[in-house]
């Protein structure tokens, strides 16, 4: 028989192990409690790097939603690539109607070049698929990096995407361009690179299957390339589709007054057969080491539109005499006659351009 003392003695040491395994239970389920809580309170990196590509991707989808573009105008055959005595020497070349698609004449029509600053067509209309012409867009320190051609934006402006249109269009600025894709990618949360896949999404609508872009700004880039077929197809997308685009192209200069957004810019059009061609309203001018002189000139005689698209010519004058001679040859195919290319005064019109550039100032 166990004494009273005994059982007392055992009784004791038993409540001491409990005290003792109630002491780590305890702090066993604050320690649970306090990791549980860090994963309400503040999730882990993992899950919140999810969250954030979820919603990038989310935005992208959002944002490819809204790209415009179909492939029912392209151009139509292969047209004569008869010998032109007038013609200057280019890599590649087209003149085509520009209502139908019909190709009147072409030189290496599907050849790979580059779309040097014709690209900035792809890079304006895709930004008006994404935002109003008022909207403002902010001069990025890559902007305001870029080399020239360039209208000199400071880092911190804002412009309106119809301003900074007038930049990239009519003179073709580098910086105003990149100020566009840098700013809308920053704001769908895509970045540069993802405006770029937008563009690029947009161009896959179009049917321009043979380019790939990868410069706002059309710089030469291994991986950045076009034809003249898919450069016309861009073209009349820009300028039928895009009225802002279109009245930019057609004007030959433009005044943006300093404000309290950004200091006076001067937009003189580059494009030099504006006003010495009859019937010229647009388009786009372009030049890189890799492509050359480059041009797209729509005009209008007579009901008949067309577009002359000229690559790799040596210099301006050759390219815009090049798009002359092309606009005439397709003219004539309307029984239109030809203006002489000895009345194109260029002189004047570079003459202008700086008169534009000083008087603005």
């Amino acid at each position: 028989m166990i004494s009273l003392s005994t059982l007392q003695n055992r009784l004791f040491r038993f409540l001491d192990l409990l005290r003792f395994f109630n002491k780590r239970i305890l702090v066993i389920f604050i320690m649970s409690a306090l990791i549980a809580l860090m994963f309400v309170v503040n999730p882990s990196v993992q899950k919140g790097t999810s969250a954030t590509v979820l919603d990038s991707k989310s935005t992208l989808v959002a944002a490819q939603a809204n790209i415009k573009g179909d492939s029912t105008w392209h151009p139509k055959g292969w047209g004569s690539g008869e010998y032109l005595d007038t013609l200057p020497i280019i890599k590649a070349g087209a003149i085509l109607d520009f209502d139908t698609g019909d190709v009147l004449w072409s030189m290496n029509l599907k050849q790979k070049i580059a779309p040097a600053s014709l690209s900035k067509l792809a890079t304006v209309t895709t930004a008006l698929d994404l935002a109003r012409g008022e909207h403002l867009i902010s001069v990025t320190d890559n902007a305001s990096g870029q080399i020239p051609t360039i209208l000199g934006l400071k880092t911190g402006e804002k412009l309106t995407l119809d301003e900074a249109i007038g930049g990239a269009i009519m003179t073709s600025a580098n910086d105003a361009a990149q100020a566009i894709a840098d700013s809308i990618g920053s704001e769908y949360r895509i970045g540069l690179s993802g405006f770029m896949g937008l563009v690029n999404f947009k161009l896959s609508k179009l049917g321009a299957a043979d380019s790939h872009f990868v410069t706002a700004t059309g710089l030469d880039d291994a991986n950045h390339f076009s034809t003249v077929y898919d450069l016309a197809i861009i073209a009349h997308d820009a300028k039928v589709n895009y009225p802002d685009i279109a009245n930019a192209a057609s004007d030959l200069y433009k005044k943006l007054d300093a404000n309290q957004n950004h200091k006076l810019y001067d937009l003189p059009n580059w494009n030099a057969l504006l006003g010495t061609y009859p019937g010229v309203d647009g388009l786009k001018i372009g030049y890189t080491e890799n492509a050359g002189y480059s041009t797209i000139v729509t005009s209008e005689r007579e009901g008949h539109k067309l577009m002359a698209i000229i690559s790799g010519a040596s210099s301006i004058q050759d390219r815009d005499m090049a798009a002359a001679t092309l606009l005439n040859y397709g003219f004539g195919k309307f029984n239109l006659g030809s203006f002489p290319l000895d009345s194109i005064d260029l002189t004047k019109r570079f003459n202008d351009w700086k008169e534009e550039l000083s008087g603005a100032h």
